[in-house]
């Protein structure tokens, strides 16, 4: 079941992606474009420079990035692909090897 929540509160939310090709894909939340409508990383194919637009209907939302990055997303600072694949292999080991 899809987690109902509106866009700016999924900010730093894991995510597993449930439709399209990229299936079972893990990302984290990066913005949100659009009611509905948000940004997600997962820092190797999708990094931060190219995120992937996906809409929220299409994503299961699981556990939240480490609160520091959380933090720097929420206040505009810069953040890199190495904290996103940090925070996705912290939260799920088992995802982050595919």
């Amino acid at each position: 079941m899809v987690e109902k929540a509106s866009t700016p509160d999924l900010l730093g939310r894991l995510a597993t992606s449930r439709l399209g090709r990229d299936a079972g894909a893990v990302y984290v939340v990066i913005a949100s474009e659009a009611p509905g409508v948000v940004l997600v990383a997962d820092g190797r194919s999708r990094g931060v420079a190219r995120p992937k637009r996906k809409n929220v209907r299409h994503l299961e939302f699981g556990g939240t990035a480490p609160a520091a990055l959380v933090e720097r997303l929420a206040g505009g600072q810069p953040v890199t692909d190495e904290d996103i694949r940090a925070a996705i292999s912290a939260a799920a080991p088992s995802a982050a090897a595919e």
